[in-house]
C-alpha cells in the first residue's frame, strides 16, 4: 500500500482493517521527508482529518495525524481536547502494532507548553496503554520522570498505587535502567508526599535489582542512602535489609554520613552530628530526608521512654528527649496519643503509659499472609521475568558502563537523573 497524501492517510485509517498492514503502510509514509507537516496539515476542503477521524475505531491513524500535530502545531484548546479524547478512547491493542510511534507521542506530549495538563493525559494513558493494568512499559517511567521533574506528584498516584508486576518486553521493550529509574522517582513521588511506607517499598526494589560483579549502579546507591534516612523517619533506626539483597549495601552506609547520622539516632547528639556531615547530605540532596528525621527524633526519644518507665512527669519528659518548650511538649504528647503512636494517658502533667496489647480482628493475619503471599508470587513473576537471566545481567552491567544504552528514559545521559533530582529535592525542601 503506498500512502502518497493526507487524503491517503485518512482513508487507509477508515477503510484499512488489518493493523499489520495500515501501520506499516504509515510507517513507510514517514520515511518521506515531508510526512510530518502533511499529517500535521488539515484536508484540502480545510477539514480538520481528526474530525473524521473516531480514537476508537481508527487508533492507529489516530496516533499519528495527533502525533505529527503535536510536533507542528504547538498545544491549544482544541489540541488538548483532541488529546483527551484519544489517550481516554483509543484502543490500546492496536497501539502494540507502533509502540515507536506510542514514544513519539509521549516525547513530544511533554514537550507542550501547558506540561502540568499534558501530564494528566498522560497519566489516563499509562494506566490505559498496557494490556493489564499491571504491566510495566517504559512509558511508565517517563511519566513518572516529568512528573518528578515538574513536581505535581498527586497526578503520579493513580499510577504508583497501582503497583506494576509484570513484563511484555515483545510488546513493550523496557531496559534494566527504566525498571530502576521508574522506581526510583517513585520513591521520590512518596517521599515529597510523606507516605514513607510506600517510598520504603520502592527504594528496596531499587536496591534489590540484580547487579553485576558486585557493583552496584550509582543509582542503587542513592536509593540506599534514602532507603536509610525513611528507615529512621518510620522505624527510628536503620532495619536489616532483605536476605536477597547484598549485605555490601549495609556495609556501605554503615561506613559512610548515613551510618554516623543513624548511630547517635535518635536519642544522641543528632542535630550536632547532621551539622557535621551537613556538605555531604547537601552534595547527595538529602539534606531535606535529614531534616525530617531530625523532626521526628522527639517521637521516637519519647516511644523508648515507655520501654522503662510507668509514669512521667512533662518537665521529666522535656529533660530526656531535650524539649524546653512545655507548650510544645504538651502538643506532641497528646498528639502522639491521638494517633496511636504510644498507649498512654495525659492528666494534667503527668503521662501514664499503657501496657496494651494488639487487638487483631479475626482473619487479619489469615489476609495479611495471603496478601504477603499473592505479592511474593507477583514480584517473584517479574523477577523471573525481567532479573535473572544471563541476557539482563549482561544489558545490566553494559547500562551502568554506558548510561542506559539508548534506555529512553535515562536519555543516554545520567547526570539528567541527578538535575531533576535537585529540582525537586528543592521543592521537598
Amino acid at each position: 500500500m503506498n500512502l502518497a497524501s493526507l487524503e491517503d492517510v485518512v482513508t487507509a485509517a477508515t477503510t484499512v482493517s488489518d493493523a499489520a498492514t495500515l501501520s506499516m503502510a504509515l510507517k513507510a509514509f514517514l520515511k518521506r521527508d515531508v510526512a510530518e507537516p502533511t499529517l500535521a496539515s488539515m484536508l484540502a476542503n480545510d477539514q480538520d482529518p481528526l474530525a473524521l477521524l473516531n480514537p476508537l475505531e481508527n487508533t492507529i491513524g489516530y496516533l499519528f495525524i495527533l502525533t505529527a500535530r503535536l510536533e507542528q502545531s504547538g498545544s491549544g484548546p482544541g489540541l488538548t481536547a483532541q488529546i483527551f479524547s484519544f489517550v481516554e478512547g483509543c484502543s490500546t491493542n492496536l497501539l502494540a502494532w507502533v509502540p515507536e510511534r506510542v514514544n513519539t507521542f509521549v516525547s513530544r506530549l511533554l514537550r507542550q507548553p501547558n506540561v502540568r495538563e499534558m501530564l494528566e493525559a498522560l497519566a489516563i494513558f499509562v494506566q490505559r496503554y498496557p494490556h493489564s493494568r499491571d504491566v510495566f512499559t517504559a512509558v511508565h517511567t517517563v511519566f513518572l520522570q516529568a512528573c518528578v521533574r515538574y513536581r505535581v506528584y498527586q497526578v503520579a498516584l493513580p499510577v504508583l498505587n497501582n503497583r506494576v508486576a509484570q513484563i511484555d518486553k515483545s510488546i513493550y521493550p523496557i531496559t534494566y535502567l527504566d525498571n530502576l529509574l521508574y522506581h526510583y522517582y517513585g520513591a521520590f513521588a512518596f517521599i515529597a508526599l510523606k507516605q514513607w511506607a510506600d517510598a520504603e517499598e520502592f527504594l528496596e526494589m531499587v536496591v534489590a535489582a540484580p547487579i553485576s560483579s558486585n557493583i552496584p549502579s550509582a543509582i542503587q546507591m542513592e536509593a540506599m542512602k534514602k532507603l536509610s534516612l525513611v528507615h529512621l523517619i518510620r522505624y527510628g533506626t536503620i532495619r536489616s535489609l532483605p536476605k536477597y539483597i547484598p549485605p555490601l549495601f549495609a556495609k556501605a552506609i554503615k561506613q559512610s554520613s548515613y551510618g554516623q547520622f543513624a548511630k547517635v539516632y535518635p536519642a544522641g547528639q543528632v542535630q550536632q552530628v547532621a551539622e557535621k556531615e551537613a556538605k555531604t547530605f547537601h552534595a547527595d540532596f538529602n539534606i531535606g530526608l535529614v531534616k525530617e528525621a531530625i523532626d521526628m527524633a522527639p517521637r521516637w526519644k519519647l516511644r523508648t521512654l515507655t520501654k522503662t518507665y510507668l509514669t512521667l512527669s512533662l518537665a521529666e519528659i522535656g529533660k530526656e528527649i531535650d524539649m524546653a518548650d512545655e507548650t510544645i511538649l504538651r502538643s506532641l504528647v497528646e498528639n502522639m496519643i491521638q494517633i496511636g503512636e504510644i498507649s498512654a494517658t495525659l492528666e494534667g502533667d503527668t503521662l501514664t503509659f499503657i501496657d496494651e496489647k494488639p487487638n487483631f480482628r479475626p482473619g487479619d493475619i489469615e489476609k495479611a499472609l495471603a496478601d504477603a503471599q499473592e505479592q511474593c508470587q507477583k514480584l517473584a513473576k517479574l523477577d523471573q521475568a525481567v532479573g535473572r537471566s544471563r541476557e539482563f545481567l549482561q544489558k545490566a552491567l553494559k547500562d551502568r558502563d554506558t548510561g542506559g544504552g539508548g534506555g529512553w528514559a535515562a536519555a543516554g545521559d545520567e547526570e539528567m537523573l541527578w538535575a531533576e533530582e535537585i529540582s525537586a529535592q528543592q521543592a521537598y525542601l
